[in-house]
């Protein structure tokens, strides 16, 4: 699967039009990418936008490669023969970004996360629990490199890193713990742990009815955080079209595809036995998806450079190292201002 992602970016590359007379800019309502889209466009020098948004993911079932099964085939002693396994899960993130541009090429972008999530549990016996972890994620800075602008088409370089600001020990209380908190498996922690490169690039055109736009991001771990695990890599991949209904208000269509490896090494201090459960199975971790989504930008206010933005992503195909939660919905809802010009 991962020779999906190059190829849906060079098939969106070969429908791209030809350069036309009209300059780029972000200034049209459709110049900025669906609001789940992050560094796809660069700013003027001296402008500053200010963005904030809200972003809930919902999973719910078990897969394990591209097939779902049921909840009774993982707790089963003559099926996955697990004691525990998670049922549904609840991921909300609300991030505040900060972009400004010292120059017209150069744009630097910074991310802040807050994390909310929440896992459902049922157990052989017959019980049913949920765990909790809230807090700081990883906050991730960029710069924005122009690469050129080309009449109707504009690219860019994404240079980014992710800071481990997001705690790889979060604690909640178990069945099992005797009412005392206790260190929970990787998919409720917060961060990585680790210092992350994210290299990738941008490019974006316009024509006189529509725009498009393809980005190609990669996450690289740097080593191993200080409880002697690493996140696998991740590679995303997307491709949009934007289309103006009226001079303030576009909507657009957006596929996206995301690959990623399995947790490399183990938390010695783990509280939890990877007998027990599949999250706490590092070798559970990895997959890949491929969503599609559709948008709405309305260009609310323009001196002010007031966006109000919402795009909804469902998955067209999911295959997971599993037992896994698989994805059901992840929608993004989003304001964006330039107060500064």
């Amino acid at each position: 699967m991962r020779h999906l992602i190059p190829a849906a970016l060079a098939a969106c590359c070969a429908l791209a039009p030809a350069p036309a007379a009209a300059q780029w800019t972000s200034s049209r309502v459709d110049g900025h990418a669906p609001i789940g889209v992050m560094g796809d466009h660069r700013h003027e020098r001296g402008e500053v936008m200010l963005s904030l948004r809200y972003m809930p993911m919902e999973m719910e079932g078990s897969r394990v490669g591209t097939r779902t099964i049921p909840d009774a085939e993982i707790i089963s002693a003559t099926g996955r023969n697990f004691m525990v396994t998670p049922t549904q899960m609840s991921m909300t993130m609300v991030m505040g970004g900060l972009m400004w541009a010292p120059s017209d090429r150069l744009t630097l972008m910074a991310m802040v996360p807050w994390l909310d999530n929440s896992m459902d549990h049922i157990t052989r016996a017959g019980g049913a629990f949920t765990t909790t972890s809230s807090g700081l994620g990883d906050v991730a800075a960029s710069a924005l490199v122009g690469l050129g602008t080309w009449g109707n088409q504009s690219a860019h370089l994404n240079l980014g890193v992710s800071l481990p600001t997001g705690a790889i020990t979060a604690m909640d209380v178990l069945p099992t713990s005797n009412g005392t908190e206790v260190q929970l498996p990787y998919p409720m922690q917060l961060g990585s742990g680790t210092y992350d490169l994210r290299p990738g690039v941008t490019w974006l055109g316009q024509a006189r009815g529509w725009s498009w736009g393809v980005q190609g991001i990669g996450t690289v771990r740097l080593g191993e955080n200080d409880r002697g695990w690493t996140q696998g890599n991740r590679l995303d991949a997307t491709a949009w079209l934007g289309v103006p209904l009226m001079r303030d208000l576009s909507v657009s269509l957006r596929g996206a595809a995301s690959s990623w490896g399995d947790v490399e090494g183990v938390d010695a201090a783990a509280s939890v036995n990877p007998m027990v459960v599949p999250t706490a199975r590092t070798d559970l971790r990895g997959g890949t998806r491929i969503d599609a989504g559709v948008g709405v930008n309305w260009y609310v206010h323009r001196p002010s450079g007031l966006r109000l933005a919402a795009e909804l992503l469902r998955p067209l195909y999911q295959d997971l190292h599993g037992p896994q939660l698989e994805t059901d919905y992840t929608l993004v809802v989003g304001l964006q201002v330039v107060p500064v010009h």
